[in-house]
């Protein structure tokens, strides 16, 4: 017996076990995953975190700017909407307390080492009342820093699981 054109039939054979998006069709895009654990410091970039300290809410789109204090010192991290640890926007920034501030009240932060956010060298006495001037310090001259002014309480330092569902 006699295989008709066996080169067109390799082929197609061929062809068929191709995946869809070799043909030019867009593979559907991939969810975002997000860890199932929170993650303990030093945290790195796309850590999910506690939501702990105070959270200064930007555009729909940008992730919210978060002045925490870890190990008695000023940590700012940028947070995505997932919860999770996004690249800094700044490498610099700059931190006065007003009030009756036991210790230093103005505090240098630059970068961690591990990149995720920045912070400060100085420690931070407890227990953390203080009246906050933050602000962020571009790299660029021609640009202006942004500053953010608030109220941080001992309250803020409690740490929330966000992967624990609220039974409320």
């Amino acid at each position: 017996m006699k295989i008709p054109n066996l080169p067109n039939l390799l082929l197609a054979v061929l062809c068929l076990s191709l995946p869809v998006s070799v043909f030019g069709q867009a593979a559907e895009p991939e969810e975002a995953v997000i860890p199932a654990e929170v993650s303990e410091p030093p945290y790195e970039v796309g850590d999910l975190v506690t939501e702990s300290g105070h959270y200064i809410e930007r555009g729909e789109e940008e992730p919210k700017i978060n002045l925490r204090i870890v190990g008695n010192k000023f940590r700012v991290y940028w947070i995505d909407a997932n919860g999770l640890i996004a690249e800094p926007e700044f490498a610099k920034a700059s931190i006065r307390l007003a009030g009756s501030v036991r210790g230093r009240s103005y505090h240098y932060l630059r970068t961690l080492p591990e990149g995720s956010g920045l912070g400060s060298l100085g420690l931070v006495a407890p227990p953390h009342i203080y009246n906050v001037t933050l602000v962020l310090i571009p790299d660029e001259e021609d640009k202006e820093a942004t500053t953010y002014s608030f109220r941080y309480t001992p309250e803020l330092d409690a740490e929330t699981d966000p992967t624990v569902e609220s039974t409320e």
